[in-house]
C-alpha cells in the first residue's frame, strides 16, 4: 500500500513539477523546490525504507539539501563578484582571493555531501545505499538532460517565430 501511495504521489509531483516548469513563471528558488521535492519522492520510492529508516533519512538529507543551498547562494554571489572585479579591472590580488574563495566553496560542497552519506550509512542497508548512489547519479543527469531539450525547443521554437 505504502508503494502505491509513494508512486502515485511521485507521479502527481512529477506532473505538476513538467508542467510548472513548461510556463513560463516563478521564481528560480521555488523552481528548485519543486524539484527538490520531485527528487525526495522518487528517490524514497526507489529506496523502499522502513518509517524508522525514512524518520531518520529525511531530517538528514534536508539538512544537507539546507547546507547546499546556502553555498550555492554564497557561490553565486562570489561568481558576480568576480565577474565585477574582471569587468571593472579589479587587480590580480583581489581575482585570486575571489578564486580561491569560490574553489573553497567547492570543497565545503564535497565535506557535506561526505557527511551526509555517512550519515546515509548508518541508516540505510547495502543495497539502499547502492541505490542512492544510482538514484543520485542518473536523476541529475535526466535533469541535465530535460533541461537541455527544453533549452533546446526554445531556441527552435523562437527560430521559427524570427522566420
Amino acid at each position: 500500500m505504502r508503494k502505491i501511495i509513494m508512486a502515485t504521489l511521485a507521479f502527481i509531483l512529477l506532473s505538476s513539477s513538467l508542467i510548472y516548469a513548461q510556463g513560463p513563471g516563478g521564481p528560480p528558488e521555488r523552481r528548485r523546490e519543486k524539484l527538490q521535492d520531485l527528487a525526495i519522492w522518487k528517490m524514497l520510492e526507489v529506496l523502499d525504507l522502513s518509517q524508522e529508516q525514512t524518520d531518520r533519512f529525511l531530517p538528514a538529507l534536508r539538512e544537507m539539501q539546507k547546507q547546499e543551498a546556502r553555498l550555492q547562494e554564497e557561490r553565486k554571489k562570489m561568481l558576480d563578484e568576480l565577474e565585477r572585479a574582471m569587468t571593472q579591472g579589479g587587480s590580480e590580488k583581489e581575482v585570486r582571493q575571489i578564486i580561491s574563495q569560490v574553489r573553497q566553496l567547492g570543497k565545503q560542497g564535497e565535506e557535506i555531501r561526505e557527511r551526509f552519506f555517512t550519515q546515509a550509512e548508518s541508516i540505510l542497508t547495502i543495497q539502499q545505499l547502492g541505490r542512492l548512489v544510482l538514484f543520485q547519479d542518473r536523476f541529475e543527469r535526466k535533469m541535465r538532460e530535460m533541461m537541455r531539450e527544453m533549452q533546446e525547443q526554445r531556441m527552435h521554437e523562437m527560430q521559427e517565430k524570427e522566420r
